[in-house]
């Protein structure tokens, strides 16, 4: 298979350089820092600053990009798109190029492409980098995520929040302007994902205090919303749908896309579009739009609200609210912020570059840390991260009582990382020989709608125990989102330790009372 894309410099080996790399779901970025501590975003082979996160397939070549973003209409079978939605899944939600592909894969080649550019661009090679993810990613899509980096032949030196990347920036290019501690509100609103942090920035100290959001939220949905609406006006005014056309779904979209952002700088915009020889003329106004879409913007609100009411935060101790991603130029965002909160929000760092930024930050701490280390010098940087886990983890058994499943929470989201927490459990026959921790990850009471990432078992164990016998599970979760579980006997200091391989293995709620009893320690 070929790669369309510029080449990687031939000159002698230089230093490599580290980057940051903002992979979105509609446009991805790719920074790295100077000599003088800057970040810069590195412009692509096209000029720009941002990279269409779209490939192109076809006859086993591949084209990533611009050209596979225009591609979408005269190939729609052909192009992937929005790849980061489906992460963590065994294959995209479609074929392409009549193909069942695995998401990490177009995310590798997406990589790819950003680490050539940028290969191009500075004239020296690039292994490393720090990757941005969503924070309310789970962890078999930030696994599938370092995959793809690896595919891509890169070495990942950490995974990263988005709003926490974003922080960095805020905090590292703006110190001049920040006078002492700050409490900001990171409202990140990204082509495909939704995430909102509550963050203490200090200068280069940088706490995560509470963060939630939604994977499944982004710009596309605003464009989907405006797809629908144009199809509908093409139904009234022509007797037909481009939706159920073959070519149709993609054109709707690229012409969706282009109205909204004509509608962030208008107030009413005049529509004329021809399809299969059909011209539709029409218009429509912002406030239009923001009805079309008023119930996406209220899923963001709720999510703020949410955050403030968790973390028991009132707006009185918000210093500011920062937005970043690019769906955060749509003027309801903001004019919703400033009356949720009482504030402008802070518009001071690039929607578009904030996150790559931050990344890069980090990774040249990492390099500068990990120089010091070896050579034994005292490093000459100093960046502080402390976040917290997203998601609930929590152990899946048999209630004694009830004996229907039952999801007890071990470490529980906006728990500040690493964690530990160690419980006792008991087995729940007599004569139990073995035990399994089952691991889950979200889900609610019952373990329903989470994630089953892993287990430990525990087995042999003695003869003749009687029913009620006390495990003690650990569990550690350390900087990295790497997870440690321990199965402990106390009565004879028999154990079992894992370190988790996360696998994505959705729990239905009709089959979750079908647990297996061996698994039971509740």
């Amino acid at each position: 298979m070929s790669i369309q894309g510029s080449k990687t410099p031939t000159s002698k080996p230089h230093k490599p350089v580290v980057v940051g790399i903002d992979l979105g779901t509609t446009y991805s970025a790719i920074a790295y820092v100077d000599d003088r501590g800057q970040p810069h975003t590195i412009i692509n082979s096209e000029g720009d600053l941002t990279t269409p996160s779209a490939a192109l397939i076809e006859n086993e070549e591949v084209t990533i990009g611009k050209l596979a973003l225009k591609a979408q209409i005269t190939l729609p079978g052909n192009v992937a798109i929005f790849a980061k939605r489906d992460i963590g899944k065994p294959a995209l939600s479609h074929p392409v190029d009549g193909h069942r592909v695995a998401p990490e894969f177009i995310e590798s080649l997406i990589l790819g492409r950003l680490k050539r550019d940028a290969e191009t661009k500075l004239g020296r090679p690039i292994t490393q980098a720090v990757i941005t993810v969503p924070a309310y990613f789970n962890e078999p899509k930030r696994r599938s995520t370092i995959r793809a980096a690896k595919l891509a032949g890169l070495d990942v030196l950490a995974i990263i929040n988005e709003p926490t990347a974003a922080a960095i920036a805020y905090g590292i290019e703006k110190h001049s302007e920040i006078l002492g501690p700050q409490t900001v509100l990171i409202y990140d609103l990204g082509g495909g994902t939704f995430d909102v942090s509550m963050v203490k920035v200090d200068h280069s100290d940088i706490t995560v205090v509470a963060t939630d959001g939604n994977a499944m939220l982004g710009g596309i949905d605003w464009d989907r919303c405006l797809v629908r609406w144009l199809d509908d006006q093409f139904a009234k005014a022509c007797k037909f749908r481009p939706s159920e056309t073959e070519t149709g779904p993609a054109w709707l979209m690229q012409e969706a896309t282009e109205l909204k952002h004509a509608l962030t700088s208008r107030t009413e915009v005049k529509v004329r579009l021809t399809f299969q020889s059909s011209t539709l003329i029409t218009t429509i106004t912002r406030s239009g739009f923001e009805d079309l879409t008023a119930h996406l913007l209220d899923r963001t609100r709720f999510t703020v609200r949410k955050l403030m009411k968790d973390s028991g935060t009132t707006w009185d101790h918000i210093d500011q609210v920062i937005l970043v991603g690019g769906s955060t130029r749509l003027p309801q965002v903001a004019e919703m912020i400033t009356a949720l909160s009482g504030m402008e929000p802070n518009l001071s760092i690039s929607a578009d570059e904030a996150i790559a930024h931050g990344a890069a930050l980090y990774a040249s701490t990492i390099q500068s840390r990990n120089a010091a280390k070896k050579s034994g010098e005292p490093e000459t940087g100093r960046l502080v991260i402390s976040d917290v886990n997203a998601h609930n983890l929590g152990v899946l058994g048999i209630d004694l009582q009830t004996r229907l499943s039952c999801n007890y929470v071990m470490i529980e989201r906006n728990t500040p990382i690493p964690a530990k927490q160690t419980t006792r459990f008991q087995t729940l026959r007599d004569d139990q020989r073995s035990v399994a921790v089952e691991i889950v990850e979200g889900g609610d009471s019952r373990g329903r709608y989470g994630t089953h990432i892993g287990k430990c078992v525990l087995g042999h164990l003695p003869a003749n125990l009687p029913a009620g016998t006390p495990v003690d599970v650990t569990f550690r979760y350390n900087r990295n989102g790497l997870m440690q579980v321990e199965a402990k006997l106390p009565a004879t200091g028999q154990k079992a330790t894992t370190q988790i391989e996360r696998h994505q293995i959705s729990v239905p709620s009709e089959t979750i009372d079908e647990v297996d009893p061996e698994w039971s320690i509740l």
